[in-house]
């Protein structure tokens, strides 16, 4: 009897302050209104006219390219809309406590009192530590790609190929709990109650460098599912207001994150996640989202210019981090993408940074050995952030690609086969079918979430794709280039394609094009695995690349030299010799793609991007150059020897000669730009954990 009148007491206890937390709310919702001058709710919520963030800019395209976020402080420049509505649990909850019969309660409050005076109190239990004490903040970031070999060949398993992780090129996602932003009523405010078995959480998600917010609420279910309950919705991703900015690429990757983070973990643990925020019990809070890019995913010749600055290696390292994408007069965001994989980066960090937050993964810190025992760890991590990744960004894409863009930025540099479309595509279709009849916002039902789940943590073994692990041996490096113009990935690949299954016995089955550019990359993915690992090549390399092999020509290295060059296994002849295996593997790649572009009406190398390729494997120390991915006007890719180093070891002389070779064609050509990217071969492998703060 005494646990009876004690229930009943909390019961009460418990009607009473959802009483008072409705009015400390409603409090709180017009301290909110007041505060517009709060710098962390200082950001604008720019009209849907303000930004184009389909395929061709932004946040998406499904070549693998999309955005920019700035970790600058200047999101207080702008006003608010409106102020922020809560999210009605508390309503349903204080319409329960009017209805309440107070004759019937109080009299079972006196019948408990009674029965209180017989019965000892039961033993008081020790408060007990929550079973899981999750971080407050966590930031995760995943590398952009060069995919230097297997363009085109690697749509078709098991053809492979080679991607480079690229360093200082990633992408960044921060999430901790904050107070929510502000948001405009303009249109009516939508996506704020389901019913009493459902919980919502305010959602933001900030893109300072796109000077804008995304509001939502993600509302998730936490009734007991049976049998019957398979088709029935679970989770579902609401924008707060009718008047909204559609981002198909983050609410998408949120959808299918959350609803993984909900069956794997199970709705309570999940819902006691957003219960552990660290802040006042009666302050409204949001779980924020902050997505920052680094530069070299988008041009940055117009900042250059501004600054009166050449387009050199050196001056792209000096500008500051994070910055923003211009406007044109209009207030409209310019988005010109350098084809580095950004909206693959971009879904691949969010998974990745969620999975961290709520305790579903452990990842590699950036920089950071691993320690003994924890290798394994962090490989069921990274696989299921994989997993779970691949399959946000083909749901967000619209179609199953080949992966090698996610894959490159959970694992970094490696060969890379694919894995079969039939792994995932019955999934995407049926949760595309479901959010058909959905309107505003996505929704996830049981039935999805429970395949979901099993595709992600692969019971069954069903992922096929290979990854070979890879880096360029010391001595070598990266180097890319943004060049003015642009290509349409996905139209180029589908014209590709189409041309060969128009012409299979010309060209193809006669060992022509497809089956030699095949050759070709099983020898540059054989070099780069295999030959340049070695430790008489790799000691060569390290000794005589700067001083010998970096001053000298491709043409000259196959001339006997001084007499520090001697035939011997690591000699700087030997490793010259070896490095111009892969050049010429490179030359005949090259070869292979502009004959097969022409033969299919695509640009894959263009004549322009022809002379600007073979001017650049002239210089001295250069081993390859070339347009990566599928080709276009958008992008080239260089590796090198590395030579004496420059600006105090930031650059050295090689890169700076192609910097300079690259001014001088951009300032003799109006119609070719190009300018140096910063970024090089990673060291640092590809999803990793930082220390980045908010």
């Amino acid at each position: 009897m005494w646990g009876k009148f004690a229930n009943l007491a909390e019961q009460l206890d418990a009607n009473a302050a959802k009483l008072g937390d409705a009015a400390i709310n409603k409090s709180d919702n017009d301290k909110l209104g007041s505060d517009a001058n709060d710098p962390q709710n200082n950001i604008t919520m720019a009209p849907s006219s303000d930004t184009d963030y389909g395929d061709d800019n932004g946040w998406g395209g499904s070549d693998g390219d999309d955005l920019d976020f700035d970790d600058d402080e200047d999101m207080d420049s702008s006003g608010v809309d409106a102020s922020f509505d809560d999210v009605p649990d508390e309503k349903e909850d204080v319409a329960a406590l009017d209805n309440t019969n107070p004759e019937a309660l109080s009299s079972a409050v006196e019948e408990a009192e009674t029965a209180a005076a017989t019965t000892p109190p039961p033993t008081v239990q020790q408060p007990q530590s929550p079973p899981h004490m999750f971080p407050k903040i966590v930031s995760v970031s995943a590398p952009g790609k060069a995919l230097v070999a297997g363009g085109y060949l690697v749509l078709e398993s098991p053809n492979p190929g080679v991607v480079l992780a690229a360093d200082g090129c990633r992408f960044h996602t921060t999430i901790t709990f904050r107070q929510p932003c502000i948001t405009s009523t303009a249109g009516g405010v939508i996506g704020n109650s389901i019913n009493a078995t459902w919980k919502s959480v305010p959602l933001d998600v900030y893109s300072p460098q796109f000077d804008k917010i995304f509001c939502y609420y993600l509302s998730y279910s936490m009734k007991s599912q049976g049998k019957d309950d398979d088709g029935e919705d679970v989770l579902r991703l609401q924008p707060r207001t009718a008047s909204y900015e559609p981002n198909k690429f983050v609410e998408r990757t949120l959808l299918l994150a959350f609803g993984y983070l909900r069956q794997s973990l199970g709705k309570d643990l999940f819902h006691s996640r957003f219960r552990q925020h660290g802040m006042n019990s009666n302050e409204r809070v949001a779980l924020a989202i902050k997505l920052r890019a680094d530069n070299d995913f988008y041009s940055q010749i117009n900042h250059l210019k501004q600054r009166g600055l050449d387009l050199t290696p050196q001056h792209v390292e000096s500008l500051e981090p994070f910055l923003p994408c211009p406007k044109d007069s209009d207030g409209k965001v310019i988005v010109n993408k350098t084809g580095m994989g950004s909206s693959a980066a971009l879904v691949t960090s969010i998974v990745g940074a969620l999975l961290q937050f709520f305790g579903a993964s452990s990842l590699p810190m950036i920089d950071q050995e691993v320690t003994a025992g924890k290798e394994n760890h962090h490989e069921d991590g990274l696989r299921i952030a994989h997993n779970l990744a691949q399959i946000c960004h083909c749901y967000a894409q619209g179609k199953v690609g080949s992966g090698f863009d996610v894959s490159s930025a959970v694992f970094g540099s490696h060969v890379y086969t694919r894995f079969s479309k039939s792994i995932i595509n019955k999934f995407i279709e049926d949760v595309e079918v479901r959010n058909e009849s959905v309107k505003d916002g996505l929704s996830l039902a049981e039935t999805d979430s429970t395949q979901l789940l099993a595709l992600v943590t692969d019971a069954d073994q069903k992922w096929d794709c290979t990854v070979q692990p890879i880096n360029l041996p010391k001595g070598l490096e990266l180097l890319m280039a943004d060049v003015c113009g642009g290509s349409e990935s996905p139209s180029m690949a589908r014209k590709i394609l189409e041309w060969k299954k128009q012409n299979r016995e010309t060209g193809f089955l006669t060992g022509y094009y497809w089956k030699d550019l095949k050759r070709c990359n099983k020898k540059i993915a054989s070099l780069l695995s295999d030959q340049y690992t070695k430790k008489p090549f790799c000691d060569g390399l390290a000794r005589d690349g700067p001083l010998i092999i970096a001053s000298r020509t491709a043409e000259q290295w196959r001339k006997p030299m001084p007499s520090t060059w001697h035939e011997f296994d690591g000699s700087s002849w030997d490793v010259a010799l070896q490095l111009l295996d892969l050049r010429m593997a490179f030359l005949q790649s090259r070869q292979n793609l502009k004959g097969m572009g022409t033969a299919a009406g695509v640009p894959v190398e263009p004549d322009s991007q022809t002379v600007l390729a073979d001017a650049t494997m002239k210089l001295p120390g250069v081993v390859a150059a070339g347009v990566p991915g599928a080709g276009g006007y958008d992008a080239l890719f260089v590796i090198y020897v590395k030579g004496p180093p420059t600006n105090g070891g930031k650059s050295d002389q090689v890169r700076d000669e192609i910097g300079n070779l690259w001014r001088d064609l951009s300032n003799k050509d109006d119609n070719t730009v190009v300018c140096p990217l910063s970024v090089r071969a990673a060291v640092s492998g590809g999803l990793c954990a930082s220390s980045l703060q908010w």
